[in-house]
């Protein structure tokens, strides 16, 4: 099973000592250790999950999941990354203490997007082709709600209060926000065409969609619900937002590039050459690095968000897309 458009799919140094103690470092360390921090990338191309350890920059594990796997949400207190599968119809789960693929959950549909409640509660699973959302609870996952939502929704975010759920329906160019305790729409927010990524600043004050056909990300105040709209590059695809909220980083996915967005100017603030395809982006703040996957150059960029310059790449699986909020503190 393909997801719907080509907006979607597209065709497109260390010594080998240091190399094997920072590995052997890596493989001996105590997974409860708080200073490890962990990004889950999904390869959709071979249906693995790379998990790359932040402090070396290193893959140091290779998990098995189901059949194309694209979306990602992780949680430290439940000690899980989710990862959905939406050829193989389900989500896998990922123990992230031993990084063993401990169980899945069976959708019948077409998982892409996944986000988590900020108590970890509930995981929100956008179905792409059914047109709804899926709130699982995660101590019980047959206890399935839904909610019919807009066309093809895709990215998924939760505010830190867990009162809304912020859903990209793509094909009806809209944000819906939906009311958690009731899963009822409240409202809708008309914004660019085909939305896809979405990110959520830190207070939850501030919405980013990232509209891929119109070249833009709208910035929605999330208390009004009033937007503006920036220019990025060529068919954006996810964003990530810094901890202070002046800034935010877009992935385009036509120009191999990651633009760099002041938001208070609403200028560009630099534009910087990845890999090729990006996709998926998140960012470890405490270490000032962004992590972008590349769907056509198999491998992560890091970048340096305080010089914003590229640091490394990263060779990980085929097609990496790591959709969502991929980046675990244990």
């Amino acid at each position: 099973m393909k997801l719907k458009s080509a907006d979607t799919f597209k065709n497109r140094g260390y010594t080998p000592l240091i190399v094997a103690s920072i590995l052997l470092a890596a493989c001996n360390s105590n997974p409860a250790d708080r200073n490890n921090r962990y990004a889950y990338i999904t390869n959709q191309g071979d249906n693995t999950v790379s998990v790359i350890n932040t402090t070396s920059n290193l893959v140091v594990h290779t998990i098995k999941a189901g059949k194309a796997p694209v979306g990602v949400a992780v949680s430290a207190k439940l000690q899980r990354a989710y990862i959905s599968n939406v050829e193989s119809q389900e989500i896998s789960i990922i123990n992230t203490q031993n990084q063993k693929l401990v169980g899945s959950i069976r959708i019948k549909g077409s998982p892409v997007g996944l986000a988590l409640s900020a108590d970890s509660k509930t995981l929100y699973v956008a179905d792409w082709f059914d047109n709804r959302v899926l709130a699982i609870d995660t101590q019980q996952t047959d206890a399935v709600r839904e909610v019919s939502v807009g066309d093809a929704p895709a990215g998924l975010i939760v505010s830190p209060d867990n009162q809304w759920l912020y859903i990209a329906n793509r094909d009806s160019n809209d944000v819906a926000i939906i009311d958690t305790a009731t899963l009822s729409i409240k409202d809708r927010v008309s914004v660019g065409k085909h939305p896809f990524g979405l990110a959520l600043s830190k207070t939850g004050k501030l919405l980013a969609s990232v509209n891929v056909q119109d070249d833009s990300v709208s910035i929605i105040d999330t208390q009004t619900h009033q937007q503006r709209m920036i220019k990025v590059g060529y068919h954006p695809y996810c964003a990530a937002f810094s901890p202070d909220e002046k800034t935010l980083y877009v992935t385009n996915t036509q120009d191999d590039s990651v633009s760099v967005l002041d938001l208070n100017t609403q200028k560009l603030i630099a534009t910087i050459n990845v890999g090729s395809t990006p996709e998926g982006i998140d960012i470890d703040h405490d270490k000032h690095r962004a992590y972008i996957a590349n769907w056509g150059s198999n491998n992560v960029s890091v970048i340096d968000t305080d010089t914003n310059r590229l640091l490394t790449t990263i060779k990980t699986g085929d097609k990496s897309r790591a959709f969502g909020q991929f980046i675990l503190i244990q």
